[in-house]
């Protein structure tokens, strides 16, 4: 059967440092998980007990309880009694009434001693034992004991008192016996944190209070129980029992009821011996020879519940714990009369046997050992394991305890079931750092062999250097020689640029020349072309006049024609008709002079059109070169405006650059500087590598520590 188990012990992972000081105090082991970087908690297999808390010198683990909510519920007003341990006596030494007017002034309506439960559980006990005549019986008032065996051991389930603890006596008592609080809720002021456990199981019980947090509390407050009244407890007084919480308290008690029962008891407590007891019971109890105590009066701390892990009480003494509880019991035994004692023995008899009735008080158990899953490896795979641990042989198996686990086997197993990591192991690092030790030397010398090549390097670098820096000097001087040149060659530029600007009107002048040239002869080519129209006209005209010359001069043929026909009375007429032939002729004659000298003139004219079309079409070419020379001048100066306007730049950046030069010079004797400390410090890491090499190999711990400390003072230097 698996059970799940409320947590009682937190962890702190800010504090832990994984120191495995938890695994060596923890009595079951296997609960802590050292797989990851803390030591984390399985609570379904812790038992509470606490003893890892008392022994983390870190503070990182802490009880868990519910202290907190018990005081807020407070608050709010709600129906609560309180149960208080016996223990109290010893936390709150002269206070614990005081302790109750305290709680009572936060609302808590009753307080109850449980040491009146534990007489109680011890008359559950002598009647066990009378009635059923047992073997053995275990006691349980602890609760770490009891989570022990249902866990690990349940074959002692058996054997286990049937009975409640005596917290549980005290609640089931109220429940039964004080009607008025049957619907208050319970707070149990307790010194163990493994209560609650109890209370789930059992469904007993709402507020695991803490002793301890109560002090923590009173103290952040700072709240004086001395302001606060003694308000004693209330129902039937407890007697010997307020002693129940020291080891041997349960003797004390029961021994009023059969006197000489601690002959045949075992008193024992403490994580380191109860539990191996308790093994050691397990694995004889089929041997019928050996002979069990018929009561074990045990307790998982070693001082008792007065230092329980709910107490903070773990680092005082033994008397100092005890001292106020037999105060206690004193001042209780000093109010009985010794001769009425055994009449008052009886009496206090009757008052138990009014709050105790058999079956009322019974306990059961859980059989959780389904909650211990823990595989144990067999010889091969502990052989693996123990490889990986670096254990090779027999003689590298230690059992040193620096893992916390006591054994190798035991490291081993939690290895197996991945609770634990070789990192943890001793002989696993020792192994470590001795192939660290072997790499280490191996290093150094593959670094005094390296370090001797970057020497080499390093001189051949110096004398690259040194040609570099000649090299720079040579660069410098031609920087300063460009820049001269330069220098020259851009107030050239500025000169040019200024005279192309004076040209650029000239240029366009002769731009504008050029298109009036071209205008004007276009003019002239339309007036020739003009003129040869008009002439054309002319032509015209002068073709009219030949054919009026053809016509007269046929009229006057054929008027002298007639003339001669009409006699001497046409002579006259035929004179006439002569002079106008002549006149006919002429005129026919001088029309073709004058055509002949008007095609002459016609023809000079069209040779004259022509010429002038070819002297337009040159001048119209002339006119685009010179505007293509113009666009090529303006792109000209205006470059060369660019080049004036961006010389200043050039000048800073020769400037710049001659300056940059001189920095790389300087930088240069610097690096210079600078490789030869570099070669200084190698040479002096190759003598310290050298002695290390020496210092590992002779183990000489001394002069490790000395060369390290040469290393850091020349470090400072």
């Amino acid at each position: 059967m698996t059970g799940r188990l409320a947590p009682v012990i937190k962890i702190d992972e800010e504090k832990c440092i994984n120191c495995y000081a938890c695994i060596t105090a923890c009595p079951v082991k296997y609960c802590a998980d050292g797989s990851g970087k803390k030591i984390m908690i399985n609570h379904d297999l812790c038992l509470g007990c606490g003893n890892c808390i008392a022994s983390c010198h870190h503070d990182a683990r802490k009880p868990i309880d519910d202290t907190d909510r018990f005081f807020e519920d407070l608050k709010q007003r709600e129906k609560i009694i309180a149960v208080v341990a016996p223990a109290v006596a010893s936390v709150f030494s002269g206070n614990y009434l005081r302790l109750n007017g305290y709680l009572q002034s936060l609302g808590v309506k009753a307080m109850f001693d449980v040491s009146f439960g534990a007489e109680l559980t011890v008359v559950s006990y002598v009647n066990y034992i009378k009635e059923k005549k047992p073997r053995m019986v275990i006691a349980q008032p602890c609760p770490a004991i009891v989570s022990y065996i249902e866990i690990y051991r349940p074959e002692l389930l058996p054997y286990l008192a049937p009975a409640d603890s005596p917290m549980l006596h005290t609640i089931k008592m109220i429940k039964s016996y004080y009607p008025e609080y049957q619907s208050y809720k319970v707070a149990v002021i307790s010194p163990c944190i493994a209560k609650k456990r109890e209370f789930e199981e059992t469904g007993l019980g709402d507020y695991n209070v803490t002793m301890l947090a109560l002090k923590q509390s009173l103290e952040q407050k700072k709240i004086d129980l001395l302001n606060y009244p003694a308000v004693e407890y209330v129902g039937a007084p407890a007697e010997r029992a307020v002693t129940f919480s020291a080891p041997g308290g349960l003797l004390d008690t029961a021994e009023r009821f059969v006197p000489g029962i601690r002959r045949n008891t075992r008193k024992i407590e403490g994580v380191h011996t109860i539990y191996h007891y308790l093994r050691g019971v397990a694995g004889k109890l089929n041997e019928p020879d050996i002979e069990f105590p018929l009561l074990v009066d045990c307790l998982n701390c070693e001082m008792g519940c007065n230092g329980g892990p709910g107490t903070g009480n773990v680092h005082k003494t033994m008397d100092e714990l005890e001292s106020p509880v037999r105060k206690r019991s004193a001042k209780l035994e000093n109010q009985l009369n010794p001769k009425q004692q055994e009449r008052l023995y009886k009496k206090y008899h009757k008052v138990l046997n009014r709050y105790w009735k058999p079956g009322q008080y019974k306990r059961e158990y859980q059989d959780l050992s389904g909650n211990y899953k823990v595989v144990h490896p067999n010889e091969s795979e502990l052989s693996k394991v123990y490889h990986s641990l670096k254990k090779l042989s027999k003689d590298d198996i230690f059992d040193c305890t620096a893992c916390g686990y006591g054994s190798c086997k035991s490291m081993a197993t939690a290895i197996f079931n991945k609770l634990n990591k070789p990192d943890n192991c001793a002989h696993y690092n020792m192994a470590l750092l001795e192939e660290e030790k072997k790499t280490t030397i191996y290093i150094n010398q593959q670094l005094k062999e390296h370090i001797s090549r970057a020497l080499g390097m390093i001189e051949e670098i110096n004398n690259l250097v040194e040609q570099l820096d000649k090299s720079i000097n040579i660069q410098s001087a031609s920087v300063d020689e460009s820049s001269a040149l330069t220098g020259k060659m851009i107030t050239s530029i500025k000169s040019t640029s200024e005279l192309s600007r004076q040209k650029r009107d000239s240029i366009k002048t002769l731009i504008d020349n050029a298109a009036r040239g071209q205008e004007a002869m276009r003019e002239t080519i339309q007036a020739v072309q003009g003129i040869s129209q008009s002439i054309d006209g002319i032509a015209s005209a002068i073709r009219i006049i030949s054919v009026i010359a053809s016509n007269t001069n046929l009229l006057s043929m054929n008027a002298a024609i007639e003339a001669a026909h009409a006699g001497d009375a046409g002579k006259g007429f035929a004179v006439v008709a002569n002079e106008i032939r002549h006149l006919s002729e002429s005129t026919r004659e001088n029309s073709r002079n004058i055509s002949q000298t008007l095609a002459n003139i016609i023809a000079g004219i069209n040779a004259t059109s022509k010429r002038s079309d070819d002297t337009g079409a040159l001048i119209n070419s002339m006119s685009k070169e010179i505007n293509g020379f113009a666009g090529t001048m303006t792109q000209l100066i205006d470059t060369l405006g660019e080049l004036s306007t961006e010389s200043s730049g050039i000048t800073n950046a020769l400037g710049n650059l001659r300056e940059t030069s001189t920095i790389v010079k300087t930088d240069y004797g610097e690096m210079l500087s600078l490789t030869d400390k570099l070669r200084y410090d190698i040479n002096f890491l190759a003598a310290m590598s050298a002695d290390i090499v020496r210092a590992i190999e002779n183990n000489d711990r001394e002069m490790i520590e000395k060369l390290i400390h040469m290393e850091k003072k020349e470090a400072t230097l």
